[in-house]
C-alpha cells in the first residue's frame, strides 16, 4: 500500500462527500486506502458515506476525540507507506495524491519529513498553507499586518517551510509513528505545528510544493465568519500547551507578556459578552482559564 488518505468527520456529511468525489475522481497510478474517523457526529455521516462509498473504511470514535487524537486513531489502522492527512473541506483540483507520493519517493534523500500543498480558496487565489513556528516577534507582526492590511506574495515554487498545515499533510508513516503521532494532548490547532516543531528538532524537512492543486474550503471562508468565543478560547488553549511544552525560561515569560500586550486588547474590543471576556483575558494573562 503506498498511502493510506486520514480524513477526520465530524458533522461535515456534505462536505465529507464532495471531497471524497474528488479524492476518487483524480487519484490515479497511486495504491491508496481512504480510512474515515467519525468523530461521534450526528448528521448522518455514517450511513450516507457507507452507502455511497462502501470502500471506505470507517472508523466511529464513539466520541469527540478532537483532531490529532482521531488522526492516530486513523494511523493505527494505516497500511500505507505515507499517511495522507486530509480535511474534509477540501476538494482536489488534480491527482495530489500522486504528486505528493512522488516527490517523497524522489526525495529519500533530504530526510524528508513532511509534504503539503499550496491550498487554493474557492476562486483559485492561494490562501493559508503554512508558516513559521510561533516567535514573540511573529506575534506582535500578525496583528499589525492585519491592521495595516499587509499581504506576504506568495510565489509557487517548491520551498522548505517551519510547518504545513494540517489540511493537507503527507508524512512517512514510519516517521509518524517514531515521533508519537499527534500531541493526545491538543484537543484541536496547533497539533501539525507541534508535530513538525519535533520533526524539525529530528532534522527532518518540511516542504510545500507546487504541482497538487487542493481547494480549502476553510481558507476562503474563516475571514468572514469571524472568530468566535468557543474558537478563540479552543486555539488559545492550544497555543498556551504548545509554548509551554517547547519555550522555558525567559523565552517563555517574552511570549506570555506578548500575549499580553497583543491578545487582551483584541479581547476587549471583540464582540464576546463581558463574561466572556473575562474568561478569555484570563485564559490569555494566566495561561489557564
Amino acid at each position: 500500500m503506498d498511502v493510506s488518505i486520514i480524513i477526520v468527520n465530524y458533522n461535515t456529511c456534505n462536505l465529507l462527500a464532495d471531497c471524497l468525489e474528488t479524492l476518487y475522481q483524480f487519484t490515479r497510478n497511486v495504491v491508496f486506502e481512504v480510512i474515515v474517523v467519525d468523530n461521534a457526529s450526528t448528521d448522518g455521516s455514517e450511513n450516507f458515506i457507507r452507502k455511497r462509498y462502501p470502500e471506505v473504511i470507517w472508523i466511529n470514535s464513539g466520541e469527540n476525540l478532537g483532531f490529532g487524537r482521531a488522526n492516530n486513531l486513523g494511523a493505527k489502522w494505516a497500511k500505507g507507506t505515507y499517511l495522507f492527512f486530509l480535511n474534509s473541506d477540501t476538494l482536489l483540483r488534480n491527482n495530489a495524491v500522486r504528486c505528493f507520493f512522488e516527490y517523497a519517493e524522489c526525495h529519500r534523500h533530504i530526510r524528508l519529513g513532511a509534504i503539503g500543498g499550496f491550498l487554493l480558496d474557492v476562486e483559485g487565489n492561494v490562501t493559508s498553507s503554512g508558516g513559521n513556528f510561533p516567535t514573540p516577534w511573529s506575534e506582535i507582526a500578525y496583528p499589525l499586518k492585519r491592521l495595516l492590511r499587509i499581504r506576504s506574495k506568495m510565489v509557487l515554487q517548491d520551498k522548505r517551510i517551519d510547518f504545513i498545515l494540517g489540511a493537507d499533510l503527507f508524512v512517512p508513516r514510519e516517521l509518524f509513528v517514531r515521533l508519537g503521532g499527534f500531541d493526545n494532548n491538543i484537543f484541536m490547532y496547533y497539533e501539525e505545528t507541534d508535530l513538525q516543531y519535533r520533526m524539525n528538532a529530528a532534522g527532518y524537512e518540511r516542504m510545500l510544493i507546487a504541482s497538487p492543486k487542493i481547494v480549502h474550503l476553510e481558507g476562503g471562508s474563516f475571514e468572514k465568519r469571524g472568530l468566535s468565543y468557543k474558537r478563540f478560547m479552543m486555539s488559545q488553549r492550544s497555543f498556551n500547551y504548545y509554548i509551554r511544552k517547547h519555550y522555558k525560561g525567559l523565552y517563555y515569560c517574552l511570549f506570555r507578556f506578548v500575549l499580553f500586550l497583543v491578545k487582551v486588547p483584541f479581547v476587549i474590543m471583540s464582540s464576546f459578552v463581558v463574561q466572556e471576556k473575562k474568561e478569555a483575558i484570563k485564559l490569555v494573562v494566566y495561561g489557564r482559564a
